[in-house]
């Protein structure tokens, strides 16, 4: 499902999920730093907030994104942010949207440095929800960009993988793609 944005006054509401219920809420920055957006999972008809999802940079609202299951019961939840990014991924039990915890060692693209690249300085990376499949899964991409200190190109490396869950909701990496290597500069 798309996310598009439908402004209004102060704050912006994109990703509504396949019943039209719930939606992601960007609030415009109040703050002193004035570039954060509050971010929320809200009930679209009343304006209830359901998730505090944080804030999410004015520089990554288009990486801010929920990623929702056909059904409207589960929601992946992506936001990006300087040299990172963050994952979240919940249920819906009837009543409220539960954090079910994704594997700590999420899989890592294997970038192809070729010859010349020398040593190498991490520049960030994320892992971002892509789809939910009709089985349930979730289909993940993880990506990482590496800049050479010897010829000073940037190496980026995307990876996508699945999440099952089992009937309790744990989540195990089920399948690992092979990694994509760009090259700029």
């Amino acid at each position: 499902m798309l996310c598009r944005a439908e402004a209004e006054d102060g704050f912006s509401v994109k990703c509504p999920s396949p019943d039209g219920r719930f939606a992601l809420r960007l609030t415009d920055p109040k703050g002193p730093d004035g570039v954060s957006y509050k971010v929320d999972l809200i009930d679209k008809t009343s304006g209830e907030v359901i998730l505090d999802l944080e804030n999410a940079s004015e520089n990554y609202l288009d990486d801010t994104v929920l990623v929702w299951s056909s059904d409207s019961r589960r929601v992946a939840f992506g936001t990006r942010g300087y040299k990172e990014g963050d994952t979240a991924v919940f249920f819906w039990n009837g009543s409220v949207f539960e954090e079910v915890r994704l594997p700590g060692d999420l899989p890592l693209p294997k970038i192809n440095f070729g010859k010349g690249a020398g040593a190498v300085k991490n520049y960030g990376g994320a892992v971002k929800p892509v789809r939910w499949s009709k089985s349930g899964e979730l289909e993940l991409s993880s990506d990482l960009m590496m800049l050479s200190r010897v010829n000073e190109k940037a190496y980026t490396g995307v990876v996508l993988f699945t999440v099952g869950f089992d009937p309790h909701h744990r989540a195990t990496v089920r399948k690992i793609g092979k990694t994509k290597t760009s090259v700029d500069g």
